[in-house]
């Protein structure tokens, strides 16, 4: 896997160590800041196989794949059940699109003014319920020999889409064929799931790998910078030293080894000296308005940069859903709060940075060209459980796709009235494999080999030559069911959905919001709009949310936002009977409208779980008038609230 950025790198095997390539060839003389290229090897008098286009295939010359990591709900999503029973169809209610007919959930207003493009497949279903293993049949096409397991990555699996790329239509000199952000996927106890690189290909074929979150501040192209005092110049010139130490070399017998990180040192050399390149991942170069279009968290800057990179030429860039943390649950798998989650936090984060990503592909001429699909492991159950959440379920499940030659505006298949099976064209991951090839310009019968030359064929099912034709025109239709009474959403908690973090939050005053939480010691509401507020009593104010509270989630600060300044020396926050220190910097600080206080580590997770009213928070701060209070699980940055008018 080639990596950049990372901070704590991950490998399929055993990487060379530094000592090991200074034995090999002299190779350390180039002095280059990539050392995340040279991991793993090549295999021994392996040749590049590139291939012309077939006639008659898709127009895609590029793919994104936007991988769902851990299985969104496709009822509440791309296949709504408004007519379907009470016990399974959920809160959501569907929204009309741009295409008479085609709906989608009431969460994806933006992608729902893109759905011209959109060809959404509702009956995918396979049977595997297992995280691991229902990854890698999405990534691959292929079902895991040890389905419905945890099973980790190994050497050999069956390759990713790009890593077929990768061997079969190599991108020329200067940049990667593939690139995967912002992390390898993986589960909360560190197994890497299988299907993300290139398996028995060999690590040739991994892909470059961008494993840091791009929203961040502290981000940058680090293993792409040049080392201090080395210019361009300077640095060609040392390509030219290699050449000359490989005309060298040529009179000694050379291991496989050696001429593996030759390859790899030169592919290195060819990105770090092609400004598409640095530009490409560069995203400091791009107006700050333009990655607010995107959305500015991980999700949302990590679509930015994948439309970046295939406009530089990359040819499949793979998009993974995120965790906050490496050992926080914050995917998609809402086994609790599934609605509260959806709505709040997950189908905001990527409304608004696909519907820009498709939008901006129409206008600059490239969608045609662009594949774009989205992905996942699996459905969820039809069931809702006593968590409020929906449990894993491969049944049944939605694959969405959009240009690359995909005739838009279409519904393929269908399911029955619980979104539990498909009931019309059932199809599985090996369906979708063949026409993801297709669209590329290859068969499914086009072989690669594994390490003992056996022939493998790149995907076992046929294209959906229906979807493909644009023959799933949905039938013109009245508008959906009319929504229920809008939900008030203030300013306070639309900047925390934007900001795509997992977090409680009240807005004062805002009944909608109100009802979610017990509340005691506060005045009556004043005012309205950001300075609507509730003054605490002098006795102190105490707020119970009624909700199951998840505790998963480690949430780190409590944000208290107050419609005029005080100093937060007045303040005392007590959490289920421990107390909440102010920090000296806090405490010694000036008054301001709004504090964000560190939660002790550890107070979070020895709450039982779960438990309804379990966060239960009782504030001593005498005639300070509340607008707004939130649990974050990461501190709000400044950016964040500034574009939002809340400071």
């Amino acid at each position: 896997m080639l990596n950049i950025l990372a901070n704590e790198p991950q490998r399929f095997c055993d990487a060379l160590s530094r000592r090991r390539i200074l034995e090999v060839g002299g190779l350390g003389t180039l002095g280059l800041s990539v050392p995340g290229l040279l991991r793993g090897t090549l295999e021994a008098g392996e040749s590049v196989e590139a291939s012309g286009r077939a006639d008659g295939f898709g127009s895609a010359k590029r793919m994104i794949l936007l991988f769902m990591w851990g299985g969104p709900a496709h009822q509440d999503t791309w296949d709504l059940k408004p007519e379907g029973p009470m016990v399974t169809r959920g809160e959501f209610l569907p929204i009309a699109t741009n295409v008479s007919g085609l709906q989608v959930g009431e969460h994806f207003p933006r992608i729902a003014k893109q759905a011209d493009k959109l060809a959404i497949i509702r009956s995918v279903g396979q049977g595997d319920n297992n995280h691991l293993s229902g990854a890698y049949a999405g990534l691959t096409g292929r079902r895991h020999p040890m389905e419905n397991r945890s099973v980790e990555a190994a050497d050999a699996d069956f390759p990713q889409y790009g890593s077929v790329l990768s061997k079969l239509r190599p991108n020329a000199r200067g940049l990667p064929t593939f690139v995967s952000v912002p992390e390898m996927i993986h589960t909360t106890n560190g197994m890497i799931t299988p299907g993300q690189g290139a398996g028995f290909l060999g690590k040739r074929y991994e892909p470059f790998q961008v494993t840091d979150h791009p929203d961040r501040h502290d981000f940058s192209i680090a293993s792409l910078k040049l080392p201090s005092g080395v210019g361009l110049e300077r640095l060609a010139g040392r390509r030219g030293l290699l050449e000359q130490f490989e005309q060298t070399s040529r009179l000694v017998e050379r291991s496989a080894q050696a001429r593996s990180l030759d390859q790899f040192y030169e592919r290195a050399l060819d990105m770090v000296l092609a400004p598409e390149t640095r530009q490409a991942f560069d995203l400091g170069r791009v107006p700050e308005a333009e990655r607010w279009r995107y959305g500015w968290h991980t999700f949302g800057q990590s679509v930015l940069m994948a439309r970046r990179l295939i406009e530089a030429g990359v040819k499949l860039v793979t998009v993974y859903w995120h965790r906050e943390r490496r050992t926080l649950d914050t995917t998609w798998d809402t086994h609790s709060r599934n609605f509260h989650e959806l709505k709040d936090r997950l189908m905001p984060s990527v409304d608004r940075p696909i519907a820009a990503l498709l939008e901006d592909l129409e206008n600059t001429g490239l969608l045609e060209e662009t594949l774009v699909v989205w992905n996942s492991e699996f459905g969820r159950t039809p069931k809702i459980n006593t968590n409020a959440g929906r449990d894993h379920w491969g049944r049944c499940n939605s694959v969405v796709m959009a240009g690359g030659g995909v005739p838009g505006g279409q519904v393929f298949g269908a399911s029955d009235r619980q979104a539990a099976y498909p009931t019309e064209d059932k199809v599985t991951q090996a369906e979708i494999a063949a026409t993801i090839y297709h669209l590329l310009g290859l068969e499914a019968e086009t072989r690669v080999h594994d390490r003992l030359n056996r022939p493998w064929p790149i995907a076992l099912g046929e294209p959906i030559e229906k979807l493909l034709g644009g023959g799933c025109r949905p039938i013109a239709a009245k508008r959906p069911i009319p929504q229920r009474r809008v939900v008030e959403v203030g300013p306070f908690e639309r900047m925390l959905r934007q900001r795509s973090n997992r977090h409680l939050s009240i807005e004062c005053g805002n009944a909608d919001s109100e009802k979610l939480w017990e509340i005691a010691g506060f005045s009556k509401p004043v005012g309205t709009g950001l300075d609507r507020y509730r003054q605490v009593d002098a006795n102190g104010a105490n707020l119970k949310y009624l909700g199951v509270f998840y505790t998963h989630f480690d949430y780190t600060h409590v944000v208290l936002r107050l419609a005029e300044s005080r100093p937060a020396s007045e303040l005392k926050l007590t959490l289920r009977g421990r107390s909440i220190p102010i920090p000296d910097e806090l405490a010694d600080a000036g008054p301001r409208r709004l504090w964000q206080v560190p939660i002790p580590q550890g107070d979070i997770s020895a709450i039982p779980y779960p438990l309804a009213k379990a966060f239960d928070l009782s504030i001593t701060a005498s005639g300070w008038k509340l607008t707004g209070l939130a649990v974050v699980g990461e501190k709000i940055h400044r950016r964040h609230l500034e574009i939002s008018g809340i400071v």
